[in-house]
């Protein structure tokens, strides 16, 4: 007995880093597996994976952006599997410079791609009378860390959570965040490739060590369980101790 049997998941940005590591740990769990994100050739590779481990996935190349794309996902995830049980707003982007272009960029896939997507599960969840919505945010929007769109995206995420979980408790739809330290992920190469921004972290960091995708993923799978039936609203921090200095 895996501890997601029966359930049926959505997991954004599922191609790679935190999402990719997600749906795996849910499929491996029992979990009927909807991947999606615009790296098709990559989401391709992970159903793959899942399926040689006995689970079952499918891949949907979406734009967490598009209001029409969330549509055709969670339409297509009630046609395939008859419920969505679980969402992971797990799709996002870094910084990317400031300019507005760039401000608007991070805005729009990391906070307007979070809120579609709780948006257009509700209606289901709110009719099966259960769901654990898990939106991943990160230290930057708990912390100081950069007058940027990606601290105020992730600012937004917290916000739009504690928000939702309160509207959506009279539904038994939960709503939790994760936010997690620096996360050995593709997004983060950049910066573990300067030894001066890498030292920096590893000051900042008590644990001897940087965080691995599976320690987030640990965390979405206790949130997406039913062993946290009565957690909503709750702000998982995931940071080997980063935040306690």
């Amino acid at each position: 007995m895996g501890r997601m049997d029966g359930k049926v998941a959505i997991v954004t940005g599922a191609g790679s880093g935190i999402g990719r590591a997600s749906a795996k740990l849910l499929a491996k769990e029992g979990a009927h597996v909807v991947l999606t994100d615009l790296q098709v050739d990559k989401l391709d590779a992970v159903v793959e994976e899942i399926a040689d481990e006995n689970g079952t996935a499918i891949a949907i190349s979406h734009n967490v952006t598009s209001e029409e794309d969330w549509g055709f996902v969670v339409e297509q995830t009630i046609e395939r599997f008859s419920a969505v049980h679980v969402l992971v707003n797990s799709a996002g982007i870094s910084n990317k410079g400031n300019t507005i272009e760039a401000w608007n960029q991070v805005l729009s896939i990391n906070l307007t791609g979070t809120y579609l997507g709780m948006r257009k599960v509700f209606p289901y969840m709110k009719e099966q009378a259960s769901g654990s919505i898990i939106n991943i945010a990160s230290l930057a929007g708990l912390v100081g860390g950069g007058f940027n769109g990606y601290a105020a995206s992730k600012g937004g995420i917290r916000s739009i959570s504690r928000a939702a979980a309160v509207d959506y408790a009279k539904y038994s739809i939960r709503v939790n965040s994760i936010y997690p330290g620096l996360i050995i992920t593709p997004m983060t190469e950049g910066i573990l490739q300067h030894n001066e921004l890498k030292s920096h972290f590893e000051d900042k960091t008590p644990m001897p060590r940087f965080g691995t995708v599976e320690d987030i993923a640990f965390g979405v799978l206790y949130l997406a369980s039913d062993e946290a039936a009565y957690v909503t609203g709750a702000e998982l921090v995931i940071d080997g101790g980063t935040s306690a200095v």
